[in-house]
C-alpha cells in the first residue's frame, strides 16, 4: 500500500524523515497552540503546492545536477516557524533598576492628578536599551573591521568595555540609593 502511494507522489525512502519531521513538527503545533491550525491548514496547502512544484522541480533537476525534492524546501521553513513560535522576550535587565525607582517616583509626584503612565516609562528605557546594544554591535562590528584590516581594535574594544562599565556602574549605584532609601 505504501509502496503504491509513495510511487504515486513520488516520495523516495530518503524523504520520508523529513515527511516525518514536518508531520512530527505540526502535531507539536497542533498540541501546542491549538490556535495554529489554521496556518497549519495554510501549511498544508503550501504543502500541496510544494509536490505541484516538484513536477517543475523535476524539470529543473533535468537541467543541473541537482537532486532537489520539495521536501527540502518545506522542513527548513517548518523548522523557523518552529523556532519563532517558540521565541521569548528577552526581558532585559540592565537597568531596570533605574526604571523602577522612575516609576515609582512618577507615580509618587502624580498625586491624584495626570502623571507619566508607565507603559511611557517602560518605553523610554526599552529604547534605551535598544540604542545600547545596537551601539555595542556596531562598535563590535567595527573592532572587527578594523582587526581584519590589520589595524589596532584594542581601543574601539575598550571603548565597548568602558560603556557596559558606565552601565553596570549605574545599575550598582541605583541598587546602593534604592535600597538605602
Amino acid at each position: 500500500m505504501f509502496a503504491k502511494q509513495s510511487a504515486k507522489l513520488n516520495i523516495s525512502s530518503q524523504d520520508v524523515p523529513w515527511i516525518a519531521s514536518t508531520a512530527a513538527m505540526a502535531g507539536w503545533f497542533f498540541y501546542r497552540h491549538p490556535v495554529l491550525s489554521l496556518p497549519i491548514a495554510i501549511g498544508v496547502a503550501l504543502t500541496v503546492l510544494v509536490m505541484f512544484l516538484d513536477q517543475q522541480l523535476q524539470v529543473l533537476n533535468r537541467f543541473t545536477k541537482l537532486k532537489l525534492r520539495p521536501w527540502y524546501i518545506l522542513v527548513p521553513f517548518a523548522a523557523i516557524a518552529f523556532t519563532l513560535s517558540n521565541l521569548q522576550p528577552a526581558h532585559a535587565i540592565f537597568l531596570s533598576g533605574l526604571e523602577e525607582f522612575i516609576a515609582e517616583i512618577a507615580a509618587q509626584s502624580a498625586a491624584g492628578g495626570e502623571g507619566v503612565p508607565d507603559d511611557t516609562i517602560a518605553l523610554v528605557f526599552n529604547v534605551i536599551r535598544a540604542i545600547f546594544l545596537l551601539l555595542v554591535a556596531v562598535a563590535a562590528l567595527f573592532a572587527y573591521n578594523q582587526a581584519q584590516q590589520g589595524n589596532d581594535w584594542r581601543p574601539i574594544a575598550g571603548q565597548v568595555a568602558l560603556a557596559f562599565g558606565v552601565v553596570l556602574g549605574l545599575d550598582v549605584i541605583t541598587a546602593l540609593f534604592v535600597q538605602a532609601a
